[in-house]
């Protein structure tokens, strides 16, 4: 009876599975593309054991060490250093300089990479594709430089990055333009309208967009986006406060130009949510051509009513995500 015990015993003390699988994900975590389809209660315990915000520069050398042992240099295609704050500029350029076969990369809301990290990858990684800086305050117009000379960049995400002008985001259109697909700049808050225009005229082939919370956008200059760039699935225009009826009307035009090229991907998502200069005839006029939507946000548009809500369950079978003002009697998900 007591040998049982201690056998029980010992099996208990064993981890499980489980944990075992947890503790190799949230160790590797920074070369696994997504978790998002692991359940909550996986994705609470792989966290706990991996923080990138207690990263330091000295453990960037061991990190990749590891690495490689399991996944040569020659064939690191992914990296995620999201939210690694306390890794250097200096360090994080180091780092990356060592992954030349490195396509995608996510280094949002590690605030202190900058300038140098931006060199670096431009240098050491030309078959970069994708590229998330979100929250990297330190990156300025010379990174723009450096980012303009990314030859394969298809995806660029630099959503609150401050520090950059309408001279970087110039640098990167003109340079870039004629391969991005995806353009996120939300929150730029030294970006003007010329700067909009200028990606309308060199970003032709964009797909997903957003300039949301631009302080400086006006109705013509989303005329100019929708007006060429035709292939938009995804259009950002969130808490950008000057915009009225005339953008409102520029999409419409837009999804009429997609529906008569039978467009096989037409915008799918639509966020102009803070938008609170739309007047309901301007929506109700847009809803009919919105078949293809499956995300809207309209919320803080405070002139809207129950009139909306009742044209979007009329023609927007396909929504599956949608906001609206409280003014609608509705939730924030259908």
């Amino acid at each position: 009876m007591e040998q049982g015990r201690q056998r029980g015993a010992g099996c208990q003390s064993c981890p499980s599975l489980i944990h075992l699988c947890t503790c190799f994900i949230s160790k590797n975590l920074h070369i696994i593309p997504s978790v998002d389809a692991l359940p909550s209660h996986l994705l609470d315990s792989i966290l706990e054991q991996r923080s990138n915000e207690a990263m330091v520069d000295q453990d960037l050398p061991f990190l990749l060490a590891v690495t490689f042992q399991t996944t040569p240099a020659e064939r690191l295609g992914f990296l995620n250093f999201r939210s690694c704050l306390k890794i250097t500029d200096p360090a994080m350029a180091l780092a990356v300089s060592y992954c030349h076969a490195l396509r995608r990369i996510d280094l949002s809301f590690s605030e202190l990479v900058g300038n140098k990290t931006m060199e670096s990858l431009a240098c050491s990684c030309s078959l970069l594709e994708s590229l998330s800086a979100v929250g990297c305050r330190q990156i300025t117009d010379d990174g723009c430089t450096s980012i303009a000379g990314m030859k394969s960049l298809r995806e660029l995400e630099l959503e609150l990055c401050n520090k950059i002008t309408d001279m970087g985001i110039q640098s990167i259109a003109r340079n870039r333009g004629s391969s991005l697909l995806t353009l996120n700049l939300g929150d730029l808050r030294q970006m003007s309208n010329i700067s909009i225009q200028i990606i309308a005229d060199h970003c032709v082939d964009l797909q997903s967009v957003s300039i949301a919370g631009s302080m400086q956008v006006m109705d013509l200059d989303v005329e100019d986006l929708c007006k060429r760039c035709t292939r938009l699935q995804s259009l950002n225009l969130r808490a950008c406060r000057r915009l009225t009826d005339g953008s409102v009307k520029a999409v419409s035009q837009l999804l009429r130009k997609q529906h008569r090229a039978a467009l096989s991907a037409p915008l799918r998502e639509l966020d102009m949510g803070g938008c609170s200069r739309l007047s309901e005839d301007a929506v109700a006029n847009l809803l009919p051509l919105c078949s293809s939507l499956t995300r809207l946000d309209l919320r803080g548009c405070t002139s809207l009513t129950h009139r909306t809500k009742d044209l979007v369950d009329k023609y927007c079978q396909q929504m599956d995500d949608l906001t609206l003002p409280p003014s609608c009697n509705v939730t924030s998900s259908r």
